[in-house]
C-alpha cells in the first residue's frame, strides 16, 4: 500500500474511533418520531367548558385576564390534560384538595411528551375535562396560573420581520403532529407586528394538492372548531372566522 495512503487511513482511523467511544458519530441521526398517541383528540370532550373571564368587570381580579393570554393558558391546559390525564368517573371524586392536586400534577408535566396509560394522573369522579371544567372551573383557572409565563416578545422581533419564511415547516411540523394523535398549541401573529393575536390547539387535518385544512380548539370561541387553511399556492395562512386577519401578513408559531 502506499505510504501516505496508509497514514492517511491511519489518521482518519485515530479520529473517528475516538469520536464513536464517546458516543459520537459522524453520520447525522434521523430525529427519533414520537410514538402515535392512543386516540384522537376529541373536541366535545377534551376542551375546556371554562369561559374566559371578562377584563372589564369591575369586580374581576384574575392575573390571566388579558383575553389573548388567558386563551393561550387554556389551550396549553387542554394538551396538558390530553397527554397526562386520563378520568376514572365511576371512582369516587376527590376531595377539594385531592382535587387541586391532582390538577397541579397534569399541568407540571412536560408538553414536550405524551405519558402512557398506566402513568397518568388519573382524575377519578368525572368524566372527561369538559365536566371537570364545567363544574370546577374556578379550580381550573387558578391551577393553571402556575404554567403561564410571560408572553415572549423576543422571538417576534425576529419572526415579525423574516417574512414567513418558515411556514412550509410549521406546515409539516403539524401534519406530523396531527398525524400522530398529539394536538400542537401555535400562536397566531401578524408580520410585523410584536403582538401574539391568538392561540390555538390544532388537532386535525385535511391534506389536499393544494391546501391543508387544520381544524383547532381557539377558548375564545370554544362552541366549535374554527379552521386553519394554509394554502400551498400562494402560502398564506387563513381563518375561518377572521377574514381581517388572514392573508399574506399572517403567521403562525408552533409553540412545544
Amino acid at each position: 500500500m502506499n505510504r501516505s495512503i496508509l497514514f492517511a487511513s491511519r489518521l482518519v482511523a485515530a479520529l473517528v474511533l475516538p469520536l464513536s467511544l464517546a458516543g459520537c458519530s459522524l453520520i447525522p441521526h434521523q430525529a427519533k418520531v414520537p410514538a402515535p398517541g392512543p386516540r384522537a383528540f376529541d373536541f366535545a370532550t377534551d376542551t375546556l367548558a371554562v369561559p374566559l373571564p371578562d377584563p372589564s368587570s369591575a369586580d374581576n381580579r384574575e392575573a390571566l385576564a388579558e383575553p389573548a393570554l388567558r386563551a393561550h393558558v387554556n389551550a396549553h391546559v387542554a394538551r396538558q390534560f390530553f397527554l397526562h390525564a386520563r378520568f376514572e368517573p365511576a371512582q369516587p371524586p376527590p376531595t377539594t384538595t385531592e382535587r387541586a392536586a391532582l390538577v397541579r400534577t397534569v399541568l407540571k408535566r412536560s408538553p414536550k411528551e405524551m405519558s402512557p396509560d398506566n402513568q397518568r394522573v388519573v382524575i377519578p369522579g368525572y368524566a372527561n375535562l369538559r365536566e371537570l371544567s364545567q363544574l370546577q372551573g374556578h379550580l381550573v383557572r387558578a391551577e393553571s396560573w402556575i404554567v403561564c409565563g410571560c408572553e415572549n416578545q423576543a422571538s417576534l422581533i425576529n419572526k415579525g420581520f423574516n417574512g414567513g419564511h418558515d411556514k412550509d415547516a410549521v406546515v409539516s411540523q403539524l401534519l406530523e403532529a396531527t398525524g400522530g394523535n398529539r394536538p400542537a398549541l401555535v400562536r397566531l401573529y401578524r408580520h410585523h407586528e410584536l403582538k401574539f393575536n391568538r392561540s390555538l390547539l390544532v388537532f386535525g387535518a385535511q391534506n389536499t394538492e393544494g391546501e391543508v385544512r387544520f381544524s383547532a380548539y381557539d377558548p375564545a370561541t370554544p362552541k366549535q372548531p374554527v379552521q386553519l387553511t394554509f394554502n400551498r399556492v400562494n402560502h398564506v395562512f387563513s381563518l375561518s372566522d377572521d377574514a381581517a386577519n388572514s392573508g399574506p401578513t399572517l403567521g403562525v408559531e408552533l409553540r412545544r
